[in-house]
């Protein structure tokens, strides 16, 4: 196995794909098996790929735009981020669908049956990146999963246009696409996975009585945002983002696992809009993150991924922009991440919004979390 990373900050769209591919390929003396692309909003993105795939020849491309690029160097919100991987067992397949918020789970089926058509391979790790903006995107997973199965592993994270949510785009090596979910199978790679998020709930639990959708009407039968502000002792309904970044709400499953739901905005009429759709009838806790809760999780996902791989080589992280923005001034994920795994494994990532990440072979839609997937040698 061969592994190149390399990134670019230089406002040139070409330069910065190209010296970001460069550095990559100068870490692999093969033609790439796969290349994954990373950028920011700030950049042409289709002269960002001509310039990487002009780079890496035949190589099958991955990427995603978002807020910002994870890096062995730090977390910048604005760059290209490239990594090549290469090796004689190493092949990966790509494809890309329309993500329609209308039918999402036909377009995860779609996308599992052109992954699967375009391979023998029965397991490997799918990488997931679906536009945030589409929305559905946890049914759209469960399309997928329906046709691939428990054999095949999940991690990704949702695309994102530096909080802008008016267009993002979604990569492979036949160009830029919008509105869409990519996706790249890989196999000949030994991956292990981990999803964490450091929240814990607060509080007794809450019944959401009324929703449509990423829109919650009521909560215990009353209007949401007037439930949710009690609860936190009376908010301003202008403070509302603040607190919404601060107190998440958590959806528990049959073990007690918490799925995250990041509230976003309160409307006038006391209903709340969250970046993600939540079930009726569902139960949900207030959450709170304190900065050794929200520190702990980010050591136990690097730890329990690199626990399930015998000879670490590269890690790639999904980590949610809103918690980024939150602990940035009190916690270093990437400083975590060297000293778990040592200062030669490189670190390939971007700020999501919504993270792929799985719980007993399931791949979940997922707020306010950190996804981790470390790539070794197999066998």
């Amino acid at each position: 196995m061969r592994v190149g990373t390399g990134y670019s900050r230089v406002s040139d769209p070409r330069e910065a794909g190209r010296q970001s591919a460069g550095q990559a390929l100068k870490g692999s003396d093969r033609q790439p098996a796969i290349t994954f692309v990373f950028t920011t909003e700030n950049y042409d993105q289709e002269e960002v790929l001509d310039s990487v795939l002009a780079e890496v020849g035949e190589s099958r491309v991955i990427g995603a735009s978002s807020a910002g690029i994870i890096t062995s160097d730090g977390i910048f919100e604005d760059g290209v981020n490239v990594m090549v991987l290469s090796g004689l067992s190493i092949e990966a397949v790509t494809a890309s669908v329309e993500l329609k918020s209308e039918a999402p789970g036909r377009s995860g089926r779609i996308l599992g049956k052109e992954l699967l058509a375009a391979t023998t391979a029965s397991n490997g790790m799918v990488f997931v990146f679906p536009d945030c903006l589409a929305g559905n995107i946890s049914l759209m997973l469960g399309g997928l999963y329906e046709i691939m199965g428990p054999d095949f592993q999940y991690v990704g994270g949702a695309t994102g246009d530096n909080l802008q949510s008016l267009k993002t785009h979604q990569f492979t090596e036949n160009g830029v696409v919008s509105g869409s979910v990519v996706a790249a199978l890989v196999t000949g790679v030994s991956f292990g996975t981990a999803v964490r998020h450091g929240w814990e709930p607060v509080g007794s639990p809450l019944i959401i009585t009324k929703a449509e959708g990423r829109f919650i009407h009521e909560l215990d039968e009353r209007p949401a945002f007037s439930v949710y502000s009690e609860r936190l002792g009376g908010i301003q309904l202008s403070k509302f983002p603040e607190y919404g970044m601060r107190h998440p709400l958590g959806i528990p499953d049959a073990l007690g696992r918490f799925i995250i739901r990041d509230p976003i905005r309160a409307l006038s009429n006391g209903t709340m809009e969250l970046v993600t759709e939540v079930p009726p009838k569902a139960v949900a806790y207030l959450m709170n993150g304190r900065k050794d809760e929200l520190a702990g999780a980010a050591r136990e996902v690097f730890q329990a991924a690199v626990s399930n791989v015998e000879k670490p080589r590269f890690a790639l992280l999904f980590d949610c922009v809103s918690r980024f923005r939150l602990v940035k001034d009190e916690l270093d994920d990437v400083d975590i991440a060297r000293e778990l795994l040592g200062p030669s494994i490189p670190i390939v990532g971007i700020l999501t919004f919504g993270e792929v990440g799985t719980y007993n072979d399931v791949p979940l839609f997922h707020n306010k979390a950190m996804v981790v997937a470390i790539g070794g040698q197999q066998g």
